[in-house]
């Protein structure tokens, strides 16, 4: 893949999937600037330190990013060991917002790739209350609208990438033709915040399913598919998610069938 004389934008690119991913780009010729709060021990790209849990925040880097980029990889999250209303504003809104501020800058022909989770596949299910939290034109009521809701605050994690999952394909409808917009969906990952997950969905359901697969996925596994989804031979790609999970989601699902057709 050359990526020569391309500029991407990557947000959480002071570790994990997102320093990764960033890594990757470079090593194929583009130019990268990173998002993060936090300052990346070792970042050789233009890198702009962030707040992405607000649209102050958001609206700051987004007045930092230039004209002409090639496309914008949403990698920046937040675990649900976190206050559920950050993990909302940061997974969601930070993602939806700092889109709707960038596409303008990304160029015809771009790409943007939001990072989601399995633990969304059953987002359909929910869709109209996606729908409608996603659509809130303000973040704050939004939050203030599930703050009763003990399935969205209990599970703020889930309930924010089933959102990145409608997210998507709501934004390449409506770029539909000049920039193409898909997400990834890992399974469980070895980056620092694998033991939040662990809190946060269980211990012995992450360790068991890492053991089932004989390895916790590497960053540079969702990297990979990150870049594929910005190249040429992605080019008819757009609205779809790609699970990256070794196959988890496919066991689930077999193995939840089979038992119930006992």
């Amino acid at each position: 893949m050359n990526l020569d004389g391309k500029t991407l934008v990557v947000t959480g690119v002071a570790s994990g999937i997102g320093a990764a991913t960033a890594s990757l780009l470079q090593q194929n010729g583009a130019t990268v600037i990173g998002v993060d709060r936090n300052v990346p021990a070792e970042f050789s790209g233009t890198f702009i330190q962030g707040d992405l849990s607000t649209p102050e925040g958001v609206a700051a880097v987004a007045d930092r990013v230039p004209e002409g980029v090639a496309g914008l990889l949403n990698i920046a999250g937040v675990p649900g060991t976190a206050p559920w209303q950050t993990v909302l504003a940061v997974n969601v809104f930070g993602v939806r917002d700092l889109t709707r501020l960038l596409a303008p800058k990304i160029a015809d022909g771009g790409a943007v790739v939001n990072l989601a989770s399995n633990v969304a596949a059953g987002w359909a299910a929910r869709q109209l209350e996606v729908a409608r939290f996603v659509q809130a034109a303000d973040a704050a009521e939004a939050l203030a609208a599930v703050a009763g809701d003990p399935e969205v605050t209990g599970n703020s994690y889930r309930f924010s990438k089933e959102c990145v999952r409608w997210l998507t394909q709501v934004q390449a409808s409506e770029h539909l033709g000049r920039v193409r917009v898909n997400s990834v969906s890992p399974g469980p990952v070895q980056t620092p915040i694998l033991e939040d997950f662990k809190k946060d969905h269980g211990r012995e359901k992450v360790e068991g399913a890492v053991a089932l697969l004989g390895r916790a996925g590497q960053p540079q596994d969702i990297a990979e598919v990150i870049a594929f989804l910005l190249s040429p031979q992605a080019s008819w790609i757009n609205g779809t998610d790609l699970c990256v999970d070794g196959g988890l989601s496919a066991h689930r699902t077999v193995t939840t069938l089979a038992s119930a057709a006992v």
